[in-house]
Order: C-alpha cells, then sequence, then structure tokens
C-alpha cells in the first residue's frame, strides 16, 4: 500500500478544512432540540455521570448497546456539562471519517489503476466532506458517526493489513478490536463477523492453511474482547446473558404486525424491570405472531426497503433550537442539493464505481488478489438491505454503508466523467473466456440495482414538501436580506410570497416582525396571532405575541400570550431576554407576567412574603427601562431569605464595573446610579432549596428615574454632611456605600 498521497497530497488537507468549515457552522446555530435517539442516549449519559450507571434501562422497552452512552457521557464530563460544546468530540470523530474515507479509496484502488482514476480519493473525500446528512449527524447526539469512525477504521484496518501479505498480528489485533467496538456501538455488524472469519481464512495473501485460520483466530479474539465484559456484566446483572443488547427482541414484537399498539407494547415492556425478562417477553410474542403468519415476513421486504432507501423530512434533517422553527432558509436549499440529491448520486455512482472496479480487476494479473480487498466492503453493502428489510428499517441506516460507498462512488462518478468525455480507458488484455458472460453480467446488475433504488427515492420523494419548502425558504431569504437593509415594506412582500408556498409560524412572525418595523402594531397583532395558532406550543409566536399586545396597552391579553401553551415559564423568561426588545419603562414588577423582556436568570414567579416576585439563580440581569441619554437612578426592592445568613453579599456589575451591597431576609430597597442604558447584573450566593432549584434573590421590583450625575452628588454631598453634623457615621456610611455610582454615572 502507498499511502504517499494521503501524507502530501494538499488536496486532502483542503477537503478537510471544508469538512470542518461546514460542521462548525452547523453546530454554531443554538443548540438543537433533542429528538428520537438522542433523547435516550443524553438522559442515560447523565445517569452515568451522576453515578446511577444504567438505571435508566430498568424501566425502558429494550437495552442499549453500551458505548455510544458512555462515548457522550465521557463528552459531557469533557465539556462541564454543557450539552452544546460535549458536541465536539463527535465533530472531531466526523472529520476523522471524512480522512478515513480517503484512505479507504486508496486501499481498494492499491496502485494498478493508474491514471483514470488517480483523483478519486481526494473526490471521496470531498463527498463525504460536503454531505450534510454526515455533517448534521457530526452534532447529534447518536450512535451513528462513533459507529461509522469504529466500523470503517476496521475496515480501513483489515485492508492494510491485506496488503502486507503476512500474518502481522497488531493489525489484525487492532482491526478486531475496532470491530468489537463497533458492536458494542450498533450491534448490526455481529452477524457478519462470520462472513470476516470466511474472508480471513480464505485470503490469498497468506499462505497456508494453519496461518489462515491463526488470523481468523486473532481477529475473533479480537472482537470478543472489548465485547465481553459487558456480556458478563450483564450476565451477573439480569441473571441471564444479554451479549450486547435487546433491540432485535424488541423488533420481533414490534415490527411484525402486532396486534397491540405501540403505546401497549411499551406499557407492557415496561412494565418488567429486568431487561432479560423483557427481551424474553418481546421475542415470545413476536414468534407467536410469525407462527401464527409467517407471510409477515414477506409482506414487511417491500416496506422496508422502502423506509430505507426512501428521503424523508423528519426531526433530525436539521439542528433546530425547537423543531417548531423553519429550517434557515439558505440551508434548506442547500440540503436539497448536497443531502437529498447528492444522495442518490452517491448511490448510483456507487454501483458504476463497484461494477467499474471489478471489471478492473478481473483483467489484473493476479486476479483474486485485487478482487480480494473489494469482497469485503461489497459483501457488507449486501449485507445490509436484507437485514433491514427482515428487521426493522429507517432512512438513518444509509449510515452503515455510507463510509464504505462513497469510495466506490467516487471511482464510478470519475469513471462516467470519462466516458462522457470520450476519454479511452486503459487497454485490456485479449479477451479471456467468459468475458462477455462477466461483463454483461455486470451491466445487467447494476442497471437493476441502479433502476431499483433510483425509482423507490424518486417514486416517494417528498415532492410537495421540497417544492414548497424551497420556495418558502427563498423568499424568507429574499425577505431578511431586505429586512436587514432596513427595507421592511419590501420585506413584508417578500414574505406574503413566501406565505403562500407554506403557512408556517416562522414565516408569519417574519411578517409580523416588519409590520413591527414599520409602527403597524395591529398588523403585528394579527400576524402574531396567526403564527400562534399554527404553533401553540411555539414560543417564539406566543412570546412575540405578548410583546405586542403590551405596547398595545392589552395587558391581559399580554399575560395570556406570554404564558404561552404547555411551555415553561423560564424558557419564555430567557427566549424574551435575548429576542425580544421590549419599549423602554421606568418601572418593571417582576413577577407580574409582565417582565418578559426585561428580566433573566430568574425562575417561575411565586407569592412570598406579600408580594409577587422571583427567584434568581445567582446571575440575574436587568434591562435598563427608561429611555434616556443622561445617568439613570434605580431602585431595586430585593431580599434574600438564606437559611441560616443574616446578610447575603451581593454584586451588582453594570458594563464591568461592579460594586457590594449587602441583601438581608427584609426587604430592602437598593439604590443605584448607573449609565444610559445599561443592563444590570446581579451575582448573589446560592442555596439549593428542597426541590432542587438553586436560589440566590428574591426581586420584587426595579424602578429607573431619569438623573444627572451632577444633582445626584450634590444630593449625597447634602446627605452625608447633615448626617455627620448628627454624629451618625454608620447611616453615612451605609448610604455612600449604596448610592456610589457605576460605571460612568
Amino acid at each position: 500500500m502507498n499511502l504517499q498521497r494521503f501524507r502530501s497530497h494538499p488536496g486532502l488537507w483542503l477537503v478537510v478544512l471544508l469538512a470542518l468549515t461546514i460542521r462548525l457552522a452547523l453546530w454554531a446555530q443554538p443548540l438543537h432540540q433533542p429528538a428520537n435517539d438522542e433523547i435516550e442516549y443524553i438522559a442515560v449519559a447523565h445517569d452515568l455521570l451522576a453515578g446511577r450507571g444504567w438505571v435508566f434501562y430498568e424501566h425502558y422497552h429494550w437495552l442499549r448497546a453500551p458505548l455510544y452512552p458512555l462515548w457522550l457521557a465521557g463528552s459531557l464530563w469533557l465539556a462541564g456539562g454543557n450539552l452544546h460544546l460535549a458536541a465536539l468530540p463527535n465533530i472531531v470523530l466526523s472529520i476523522a471519517n471524512v480522512v478515513l474515507v480517503y484512505v479507504l479509496t486508496v486501499l481498494l484502488l492499491g496502485n494498478r489503476q493508474g491514471t483514470p482514476v488517480r483523483h478519486a480519493p481526494t473526490l471521496a473525500a470531498l463527498l463525504a466532506a460536503v454531505l450534510l446528512t454526515l455533517g448534521t449527524f457530526a452534532s447529534l447526539y447518536m450512535a451513528e458517526t462513533l459507529f461509522s469512525f469504529l466500523f470503517t477504521l476496521a475496515v480501513v484496518l483489515l485492508l492494510c493489513w491485506y496488503r502486507t501479505a503476512r500474518l502481522a498480528p497488531g493489525l489484525l489485533l487492532a482491526a478486531g478490536l475496532c470491530y468489537g467496538l463497533a458492536v458494542l456501538t450498533r450491534s448490526l455488524p455481529l452477524a457478519f463477523v462470520p462472513v470476516v472469519l470466511v474472508w480471513l481464512v480464505l485470503s490469498p495473501a497468506l499462505h497456508g492453511w494453519r496461518t489462515r485460520v491463526l488470523a481468523a483466530l486473532l481477529f475473533g479474539v479480537a472482537v470478543a474482547a472489548p465485547i465481553a465484559p459487558w456480556t458478563l456484566r450483564n450476565c451477573a446483572a439480569y441473571g441471564s446473558c444479554i451479549l450486547v443488547e435487546t433491540g432485535f427482541s424488541y423488533n420481533m414484537w414490534a415490527f411484525n404486525e402486532p396486534r397491540e399498539s405501540m403505546a401497549e407494547i411499551f406499557a407492557t415492556l415496561e412494565q418488567i424491570p429486568n431487561p432479560a425478562d423483557r427481551a424474553d417477553e418481546a421475542t415470545r410474542r413476536g414468534t407467536e405472531r410469525l407462527q401464527e403468519d409467517p407471510a409477515i415476513l414477506l409482506r414487511k421486504l417491500y416496506p422496508n426497503w422502502v423506509y430505507l432507501w426512501r428521503v424523508r423530512p423528519i426531526q433530525d434533517r436539521f439542528l433546530m433550537a425547537t423543531y417548531y422553527a423553519d429550517p434557515p432558509p439558505l440551508l434548506f436549499i442547500v440540503a436539497l442539493l448536497f443531502d437529498d440529491l447528492l444522495y442518490l448520486i452517491i448511490a448510483i455512482a456507487g454501483i458504476v464505481g463497484a461494477a467499474w472496479l471489478l471489471w478492473r480487476a478481473w483483467w489484473a494479473v493476479e486476479r483474486w488478489r485485487w478482487l480480494w480487498p473489494l469482497a469485503l466492503p461489497l459483501l457488507w453493502l449486501a449485507y445490509i438491505p436484507p437485514i433491514t428489510m427482515l428487521t426493522h428499517g429507517e432512512s438513518r441506516y444509509r449510515h452503515f454503508f455510507f463510509t464504505l460507498l462513497i469510495p466506490l462512488a467516487a471511482v464510478g462518478m470519475l469513471a462516467i466523467w470519462r466516458t462522457v468525455r470520450q476519454q479511452p480507458m486503459p487497454a485490456t488484455p485479449p479477451r479471456q473466456r467468459g468475458a462477455r458472460l462477466l461483463r454483461g453480467g455486470l451491466v445487467l446488475t447494476s442497471t437493476l440495482l441502479i433502476a431499483t433504488i433510483s425509482s423507490t427515492v424518486l417514486l416517494h420523494y417528498p415532492w410537495d414538501w421540497a417544492r414548497r419548502g424551497a420556495g418558502k425558504s427563498w423568499y424568507l431569504w429574499l425577505g431578511n436580506r431586505a429586512y436587514d437593509f432596513g427595507n421592511a415594506a419590501t420585506a413584508a412582500q417578500f414574505y406574503r410570497t413566501a406565505l403562500t408556498y407554506r403557512r408556517t409560524a416562522d414565516a408569519f412572525i417574519a411578517l409580523g416582525n416588519a409590520a413591527l418595523a414599520q409602527g403597524d402594531l395591529a398588523e403585528a397583532q394579527l400576524n402574531y396571532s396567526k403564527a400562534t395558532r399554527t404553533e401553540r406550543l411555539y414560543i417564539p409566536a406566543s412570546t412575540r405575541l405578548g410583546d405586542v399586545e403590551r405596547r398595545l396597552g392589552n395587558m391581559e391579553a399580554a399575560r395570556r400570550a406570554f404564558r404561552g401553551t404547555n411551555v415553561a415559564e423560564r424558557d419564555v423568561l430567557e427566549w424574551g431576554w435575548q429576542h425580544l426588545a421590549p419599549l423602554p419603562t421606568s418601572f418593571v414588577d417582576i413577577g407580574n407576567g409582565l417582565d418578559i423582556g426585561y428580566v433573566a436568570g430568574v425562575y417561575p414567579a411565586e407569592q412570598l412574603a406579600g408580594a409577587t416576585v422571583r427567584w434568581t439563580d445567582g446571575q440575574a440581569r436587568l434591562r435598563s427601562g427608561y429611555s434616556t441619554d443622561t445617568a439613570q437612578l434605580v431602585r431595586l426592592r430585593l431580599a434574600a431569605p438564606h437559611p441560616n445568613a443574616a446578610r447575603v453579599p451581593v454584586q451588582v456589575c453594570v458594563a464591568a464595573h461592579c460594586q457590594s451591597v449587602d441583601a438581608t431576609p427584609d426587604w430592602r430597597i437598593v439604590e443605584l446610579l448607573v449609565p444610559a442604558g445599561a443592563t444590570i447584573e446581579l451575582y448573589s450566593p446560592t442555596f439549593t432549596a428542597p426541590d432542587g432549584r438553586t436560589l440566590g434573590l428574591l426581586l420584587d421590583w426595579a424602578m429607573w428615574e431619569a438623573q444627572s450625575a451632577k444633582r445626584k452628588t450634590i444630593q449625597a454631598i447634602s446627605f452625608v454632611n447633615v448626617h455627620q453634623r448628627r454624629g451618625d457615621t454608620r447611616r453615612c456610611d451605609e448610604w455612600l456605600e449604596v448610592h456610589k455610582p457605576l460605571g460612568d454615572g
């Protein structure tokens, strides 16, 4: 094997940089809402970090393979519990997958192919870099990226071993270890182990049956090594051995036309605390159903084939802060090209590339020596569809073969390109017996596969979703550009056109924002109301409506809108702080339901000490409410009823300038002189309440009064002089401490 290209080819590193840029750009969006398997993985990872072990699976409907939850727990630990940052190790793996695709292409081509496909490794890496499916999953808390890395690395190591033409136990053990770890991520390759063992035993790279059997034995032991501890742990914990996971048992019942609803299946399985007993029950129910009607296995073949290959607009297509939102307009349009279209091109070109490589290898001097490396990825690609069709199909499962299909696709694209340009391929040796039969078989098989997969994708493609989504996204993008340049009227026209393609909450919100920018509160209210009716659980819609109702003076309607429908009040508070620009006001009653956008870092309102108040979480923020160019006198009513604490130190900061004041269990009014338009930050010690909340201060209200610095200084001197003449130095010191100016005040 010659990896000189890998070490020195600048194209690879440019592709790696491109892959990194794409993945970081996707990751840099707001933290996405977990969906599908992410919810389970995140919950288990938090249990592992908290020392609760695998308690999640005591009442879940299956026992999952353990490696990805452990990986995610480690990522969370490195990120200090920050879920967004915890995706970065996964992004590193995704970049590594791009490099592995390059190396795998080099290994499959060897040195014999010469000029015609010399750029195939770089093209393969480029395809892996720009395919948005792989880029998006790099930031998802799902097992696919980790599995792809481990399994592809195992295949690369096996092909490296093959190229050495000797036993090379180190490479075999490393390949087996990676393969075993891949099984611990997703158990799908477990049934493929015998195929790999046969591939090793029959390998033409080794001489002598003893050496070949020893190679297979070394690989098998290495595969079992990482799996065995988990299996033994299951045997001890559940009284019955579970090799890796119980997903197959669950699939036996849930996806063989059960008589029970999915809710009933979940309820039955989740009442069984032992995963082994749960798996036995699911297997029994599924087996009974198949015995009643064996034709189920035939009826499920075509639907599962469709589920595997179709393009489906599901939650994990885009990294969205909430799945009620529209994806960014340009991202939607780009995804149609670099996710849906590119996937189909890769599938078709991969079939062409496999046929071309088989044909070229057939004419090699040492035919089997060049055919044998191709056998391993081709057997894996042939293994996935039937396994999926017999169990359960999902479009997500294409990740299991993308990294092995893309190298073939790169070769196929270059072969097609040379054919289109009518450039002659290298001459082949004189015709041998059976060559015509082989060529006909390859052409026929390739044509049938391309026709079957293409028709499946095209017939089941969501054409209306794509057409409407593309039109809406294009006009939303045009509207956003006009809005950013201050042309709200033109933006509103584009937004209305976008709504003719698809009526979504975000499109109505955009139109409402344009109306608000033009000062048309009634039009803004109308569109925010439509957005709320379109998605009742969407915080941006209901919170924007609350803001415009507040501007109109409809305070009760504003309170109702801010409450939303089945939304967490704290989420509303944080979203309002980040996205609203509320009207300036001289008084904010904290906790009265109308303070959204003025305060952050606080908990839902509650009645305490005769007032409607909010607890802070130790780091609260207040937005300056009074519009003025002069300094402002701010009065805050606060308290700190901490257990066993008479006084609690509070740091009040404005523009990086801080001063200390003391809060007491009783209400106290603190006065501060702050710069105009400044944000006030309140930092305080916290304690843990019985309900688990981390509590800092109680805030009741905030009042702003425009006041010049000169007037405030005169007040301070007058107050201090009076009390100094009275000999009351304590009150002088307290007053000076409370009234100390902040920042530019």
